[in-house]
């Protein structure tokens, strides 16, 4: 048995740390009630090392305490999930170096203009497969990709490109967005399935943007500066539909989308 001190020093983690595994359960040293010692054994070095493993692979200290207890099969499970999980940030973080890297070697590339020409139309009437829910920026891609695998699932005739509907910001988290993305599609018959909706004509405004995301909000302000100076109310949500994007190219420079909203006489 090894008292705290020399524990900490056999598996190089602090007192304080070992303490605070054993407030969370996950190490259950024998006490000694007279003096308040903790004693350890070499099953204790075993448990520690699995932490150690764990904390390696970005388990949080209340997902460790689950897979401790976990046999085999579901951790297998686990490390699927969290393989995915590391995957998707991976990608985040890739997506952010090349952006500080633009910013300190730009690229020799023609710079777009966004102009934000806004544009008046008819929207006809469709249907179109959606799933609606509140995520953020990152959340809103793998709701697109949930979209298109339950379309390709349904194997419908396409209609269009798909396209996101912006409900409002989750209130008191602005990172949040109820959102809904939808595929157009031709319905020959009727289909009862709650996903497929009806969108009925609109008189509708719309502009384009070319590139990044991060400045898609001048796209927006266009459309509310046009409506208001001509005399039109602004009626429902705002649409980004997306005719190139992380889908067709991974360059982001090269993305264009068009947003749009519906409108009446003021």
């Amino acid at each position: 048995m090894y008292k705290i001190g020399e524990f900490s020093k056999i598996v190089k983690i602090s007192q304080r740390m070992l303490r605070y595994y054993d407030e969370k359960a996950l190490l259950k040293p024998r006490k000694d009630e007279m003096n308040g010692y903790r004693y350890y054994s070499n099953d204790d070095i075993a448990i520690i090392n699995r932490i150690k493993t764990l904390r390696k692979y970005h388990f949080s200290i209340d997902e460790i305490k689950s897979v401790i207890e976990m046999d085999s099969t579901k951790i297998k499970i686990i490390y699927q999930q969290k393989i995915a999980e590391l995957y998707e940030k991976t990608i985040e973080y890739n997506d952010v170096i090349e952006e500080i890297k633009a910013h300190i070697e730009p690229k020799n590339t023609t710079n777009k203009v966004n102009t934000y020409d806004v544009f008046w139309g008819i929207r006809k009437p469709f249907h179109a497969f959606c799933i609606r829910k509140v995520v953020d920026e990152n959340g809103l891609e793998l709701l697109i990709d949930q979209l298109l695998i339950y379309v390709n699932q349904l194997n419908p005739i396409l209609n269009g490109k798909h396209f996101a509907i912006f409900h409002s910001a989750k209130k008191g988290d602005f990172s949040q967005y109820d959102v809904e993305v939808c595929q157009p599609i031709f319905l020959e018959k009727e289909v009862k399935d709650t996903r497929i909706k009806f969108f009925e004509e609109k008189n509708y405004i719309y502009t384009i943007h070319l590139g990044k995301y991060d400045s898609i909000s001048y796209a927006y302000s266009a459309l509310y500066n046009w409506a208001h100076t001509n005399g039109y109310r602004i009626e429902g949500p705002f649409i980004e539909k997306y005719y190139t994007d992380e889908f067709i190219t991974v360059d982001k420079d090269e993305y264009v989308t068009e947003i749009s909203i519906a409108i009446k006489t003021g």
